[in-house]
């Protein structure tokens, strides 16, 4: 039960999940793997994808993990249950943690990389569980690039997010941020869907999951001393560690090449 809390994104934006499991669980450790040699994810076949998954999969039950964070919405959407089938612990994703939140609204749009948008997957389960609510799926396959070299406020992102998201307007309520970067577009979708457009985020619905799982499972941090956080990525670690302060909203000492 002392053994951390593992969590894979192609990635920064799962940093920004991470950033909420360490808000609701102070006492647990975590064991993060940005996949950044193989980024993005979203314009990628389902069977990459799954690969990706497994191998990062594989490494992080190597430190010796106890639950695993899918925090990366097309790994979730294509290997949540292929990895779930295949390791012996418990396997959060991002798609029931975000279908928790949309039961208020009745007209809703799906922002997601191409690859999520694809598998059908939200539009599939949001229609079982809230059949009243009318979606409005859009793949915005620019917006991760653009944050991950830190344009997020930048000019040309809210040009970017006018063209995808310009139809939108006036048609929907409430708009499901179903990729782990686009918390940090929320000045930019604002702005351009209007302030009175609701943007969910799955973070704290996760993060309240997974807690929700360690207790019952009794696997709830016991040790002593303070949880440890380890930073591993596939490629760049120096600049990993830079700009991951954006997405965990403090400072990375030390990033590890995988």
């Amino acid at each position: 039960m002392n053994g951390p809390i593992g969590l894979f994104d192609s990635g920064f934006g799962g940093l920004t999940v991470m950033r909420e499991l360490i808000e609701w669980l102070p006492n647990e450790s975590f064991v993060y793997l940005g996949d950044t040699a193989n980024l993005p994810y979203g314009n990628k076949s389902p069977e990459t994808v799954i690969r990706y998954a497994r191998a990062n999969a594989a490494f992080l039950m190597s430190q010796g993990i106890k639950l695993l964070v899918i925090p990366c919405h097309t790994a979730s959407c294509h290997a949540l249950d292929v990895l779930r089938q295949e390791l012996p612990i418990p396997v959060v994703g991002m798609i029931e943690p975000g279908l928790q939140l949309v039961q208020p609204f009745q007209r809703i749009a799906i922002l997601g990389t191409a690859s999520t948008i694809a598998s059908g997957l939200y539009q599939t389960q949001i229609a079982q569980c809230a059949p009243q609510v009318k979606i409005f799926a859009q793949a915005c396959p620019l917006f991760v690039p653009l944050i991950e070299e830190g344009f997020h406020e930048h000019e040309s992102a809210y040009l970017i997010a006018q063209s995808y998201l310009e139809e939108l307007k006036g048609k929907i309520d409430a708009a499901l941020l179903a990729c782990t970067h686009y918390p940090l577009l929320r000045k930019v979708l604002s702005a351009v869907l209007g302030p009175d457009i609701a943007l969910i985020e799955p973070a704290v619905s996760a993060a309240k999951s997974v807690k929700a799982i360690l207790m019952q499972k009794n696997l709830l941090r016991t040790h002593p001393e303070s949880p440890r956080h380890q930073f591993f990525a596939s490629d760049d670690p120096e600049k990993f560690r830079k700009f991951g302060k954006l997405f965990l909203g403090q400072s990375i000492e030390k990033v590890e090449k995988k």
